[in-house]
């Protein structure tokens, strides 16, 4: 079968190839140096018929992306393509599958003439990565003898053989490829025979198997004012003990032994030591002692030596051996994880009366005297089919579905619940703050809180902002105790100062946060607010946020807000000022527009509603990259220097809060803490995140930064210019590979033995400089995530935690504890078994606790919550307060059974 793979951006064709087939239903394209950023979509061609590649997921494009393929002409673009990657793209065609993956590409060449060819016409490249299949390795003839090709390889080490016009070559052994640094280059260590392996097999291959580098933060580390952490990398088995000599402005040398780690993905040993240094040196000097058997040696800034190792020099004060600054506090924190809509309602009063969708997709309210906080022409801007928008009740059945739920879900294939709201917000947060003290919670990240009309937030409508649903959409009058800097450069006037006070009962922050689209105001809102920090404004919302921070930090609990800056929502106040005034927007470089064609201009003598009418339709009509493809979610071009300075203003405003300075007294600071940085890696401009730290830590210097980074993120930290730190998913991978997995076979759902725990376990504490990890978030879940317990009765779907994936394999969504082993993804009958699903829990708690790092609980997990991913791990939060309606169990192809619903106050009180 012939298969074309059509590569579309902007939704016109850029690229139209012939997939190479591999395998009976496998296809694949190397596509090398991708040569534009953004978002592309795709489409496979075969016998005249047409597919789309689309999604349902909302995992960032970092490494691996996967989809599948439909026959609906709407392919669903992916963001997050970089100039000069280097991209696989697979196709399975019997499954239906797409895949890509971000990699760096080999080109591998062959001269024939090596093997006694002067001319060749044809060579091919059977080897063990393609099965030593002759039919699947064909190189292209670059000149007589000179023959090359593509190989999409991960770093490892692969063995070939030549087939030259039909004859393979060489006779006897393979040759040998080794992709990256690899412990491959090198010969082969031995533990105790008192040999040490130094040089490359390749005599031309100037490195060398011994490395440290003074100059890179993962091979010397200052992780505090008086602590170094040196690493030193070995060939793996190679060196039994390693010593380090450290010397102190030449007095008393201090010899220590160093940890010895193996990293069997890359083939090396490395030996560690965090040194507590005994005086105050302005420089020291220091050289390592390998022993192997009865042999040793010496490494030093001459190499490897059998005597005097030269010293490596380090200047302690000097400006080129700064500290790796992570916040001590971080070290010690028990984080608490609260997606505000979901956690507690504090305020019945700021209720959404609408959601995402927007007031134009609703009627009107007719027994809620707030809808007038909205205009009337706003209501039903394109259909009032949904009918009359509803919040869901704070105790039902989850499965349980309003009526506009049910009418905007019909014909379309996910769930509408990603779209529900229940009315969370601050003041509930800050109600329950003796809860979070009784449970020993230090430091909470709350998901997105700027204002946005969703339920989670993340395509922000203004990040100046508090979501009034979060704090209020009336006005009172109040202004929370918060005082207000005249000096403050972000904003030293409050919403009292700006607005008539004799119609302050009249205002809606829902419309005064939106943008005038006509009249001598235009392109301002309510507040008068542009771009320039100084007209900023903080609303009475913005003051609720603040009266909880400083609550927070009262009672000895840190905060810090989830910054996505990676995109906005359609709402954010800079993208609809592009709707309005078009190309003439001074916002329109902010983001990557790909067609303007069908935008139409909007008169400033027309009225409110004639213009909001074109407004809506000029939405519609525009082209623009979103992220994952999502038009509810534009990119911003972190590029442009404007859009970076905006951030920067906002990141400073968070910061220092409303009086302008960082307290000397934490407890008594006003501002957050720092920022959880969602899709970091989606970013176009990677430097964008080193001046952004530079900003963090220059205006707070113990603001903490930890980043949504899935997999092995050491080259994201090991240079200490982004990220203090990750979210810790790789060490909840190896918990539920140890915890929970039941399988034996080597797979995914392989349960580790306790050595290979351990040495797992070890192998990833050597990814990052000690401090990184002593402030890594290990974390047992997240919004992105399913509920831990119910992982732990969805036994056989091994380590994966992408979101959507346990959809197609028929998660078992049942009440963990009445889980049966006649699922296909449950092994253990849980329901007649004296050992419960929270027994389990309880044991990775304490492992969790006790663990290096920073343990993290996702909100309700203490009380025994249970759920899929988004969106049955979202579901709101279960209180003693409360008499929860039975829930209906969700397991795609189960009897619909019920089973009562109630916190677990037991597991919170063990």
């Amino acid at each position: 079968m012939h298969i074309n793979l059509v590569i579309l951006k902007e939704n016109e064709v850029y690229k139209k190839v012939c997939m190479e087939k591999i395998h009976s239903d496998i296809y694949i394209f190397k596509w090398n140096n991708v040569d534009k950023d953004g978002a592309y979509s795709f489409k496979i061609e075969s016998s005249g018929l047409s597919k789309s590649f689309t999604f349902s997921h909302t995992v960032p494009f970092s490494k691996y992306f996967e989809g599948s393929v439909t026959d609906k002409d709407n392919p669903k673009p992916v963001g997050g393509f970089r100039e000069n990657d280097d991209i696989l793209i697979t196709y399975d065609s019997k499954e239906a599958k797409f895949y890509l993956k971000r990699m760096h590409f080999t080109k591998f060449m062959v001269d024939t003439s090596k093997y006694g060819y002067t001319s060749a016409n044809k060579v091919e490249m059977p080897s063990s990565f393609n099965g030593w299949n002759i039919y699947q390795s064909e190189l292209k003839k670059v000149s007589e003898n000179i023959f090359e090709i593509l190989l999409a390889l991960d770093d490892g080490f692969y063995e070939y053989k030549l087939v030259i016009d039909g004859n393979w070559v060489p006779h006897g052994e393979n040759l040998k490829l080794i992709v990256g640094e690899m412990g491959y280059l090198f010969p082969k260590g031995e533990l105790g025979n008192g040999t040490f392996v130094y040089d490359a097999k390749d005599p031309f291959d100037t490195q060398k198997a011994i490395k440290h580098n003074e100059y890179e933060l993962k091979y010397l580390n200052r992780s505090s004012k008086k602590e170094i952490e040196v690493t030193l990398r070995t060939q793996l088995n190679d060196v039994e003990k390693v010593k380090i000599f450290i010397e102190e402005d030449e007095k008393i040398q201090e010899v220590y032994e160093m940890e010895r780690i193996e990293d069997y993905k890359y083939g090396f040993d490395y030996f560690k030591k965090n040194v507590k240094l005994k005086r105050n040196p302005k420089k020291f000097k220091y050289y390592f002692q390998l022993k192997d058997g009865s042999s040793i040696r010496y490494f030093g800034k001459n190499g490897l030596v059998e005597y005097d190792p030269l010293e490596f020099n380090i200047d302690y004060d000097s400006e080129n051996f700064p500290i790796f600054d992570i916040p001590e506090w971080s070290k010690e924190a028990i984080w608490y994880n609260i997606f505000p809509d979901r956690f507690y309602n504090g305020d019945k009063n700021n209720d959404p009366i609408y959601n995402e969708f927007g007031p134009e997709e609703f009627k009107r309210p007719s027994n809620d005297n707030r809808a007038s906080l909205v205009k009337d022409y706003r209501w039903s801007g394109y259909t009032d089919e949904l009918g009359e928008f509803e919040n869901n009740d704070w105790t039902s059945d989850f499965e349980e579905q309003k009526n506009w739920e049910v009418i905007k879900e019909s014909g379309i294939d996910y769930s509408i619940k990603y779209a529900r709201m229940y009315g969370g917000d601050l003041k509930g947060i800050k109600e329950k703050i003796p809860y979070l003290k009784e449970l020993g919670i230090t430091a909470v990240w709350l998901n997105p809180v700027f204002f946005s009309e969703s339920n989670h937030k993340y395509g922000a409508s203004d990040f100046r902002h508090i979501s009034p649903d979060f704090g209020t959409i009336k006005l009172s009058k109040t202004n929370y105790n918060v005082e207000i800097s005249k000096d403050n450069k972000f904003g030293n006037r409050s919403y009292l100062d700006v607005l008539d006070n004799e119609k302050i009962d009249s205002y809606s922050e829902l419309e005064l946060l939106r943008i005038n689209i006509v009249g001598e105001n235009r392109s301002k809102n309510g507040y008068f607010e542009t771009d320039d920090p100084e007209t900023w404004v903080w609303t009475e919302s913005d003051l609720i946020a603040v009266d909880l921070i400083k609550e927070l930090h009262k009672n000895g609990i840190r905060v810090i807000f989830d910054g996505v800056f990676n995109h906005s929502g359609p709402r954010h106040w800079s993208f609809e000022d592009i709707m309005v005034n078009g190309k003439d927007s001074k916002y329109i470089n902010w983001y990557r527009f790909h067609d303007f064609r069908k935008h139409k201009t909007i008169d400033k003598n027309l009225t409110e509603e004639e213009a909001y009418k074109i407004f809506l339709e000029n939405k519609n009509n525009v082209h623009y990259s979103g992220w994952a493809g999502f038009r509810t979610l534009p990119e911003f071009d972190s590029f442009n220097k404007d859009f970076m300075e905006y951030i920067f203003n906002i990141t400073k405003k968070w910061l220092l809060g409303p009086d302008g300075k960082v307290s000397e007294n934490w407890k008594e600071d006003d501002g957050i803490d720092g920022f959880r940085l969602d899709v970091p890696n989606c970013l176009h401009n990677q430097n964008f995140w080193t001046l952004w730290r530079k900003v963090m830590k220059e205006t707070k210097k113990d603001s903490y930064i930890t980043a949504e980074l899935w997999g092995d993120a050491r080259s994201e930290i090991n240079d200490g210019l982004k990220y203090d730190t990750v979210m810790n998913y790789e060490w909840l991978k190896v918990v539920i590979g140890y915890f929970i997995n039941q399988g034996t076979d080597f797979n995914k759902e392989y349960k580790l033995k306790s050595s290979e725990f351990f040495n797992e376990l070890k192998e990833k504490r050597s990814w990052y400089p000690l401090q990184a990890l002593q402030s890594s978030q290990n974390l047992n879940g997240s919004h992105d995530t399913d509920r831990l317990l119910s992982r732990i009765v969805n036994d056989k779907l091994g380590r994966d935690l992408e979101e959507g994936k346990q959809w197609d394999k028929g998660y078992n969504t049942i009440r963990p504890d009445l889980a049966e082993d006649n699922h296909k993804n449950t092994t253990i009958n849980w329901k007649n078994s004296n050992i419960k699903p929270k027994d389990i829990l309880k044991l990775i708690s304490i492992f969790q606790m006790t663990y290096i790092g920073a343990p993290m609980l996702y909100y309700g997990d203490e009380v025994g919550m249970w759920g899929a991913t988004d969106p049955y791990c979202r579901k709101p939060m279960l209180w003693e307060e409360f008499k929860y309606d039975d829930e209906t169990d969700g397991t795609i192809g189960s009897e619909k059974t019920k089973y009562s619903v109630e916190p677990d106050i037991d597991l919170f009180n063990w």
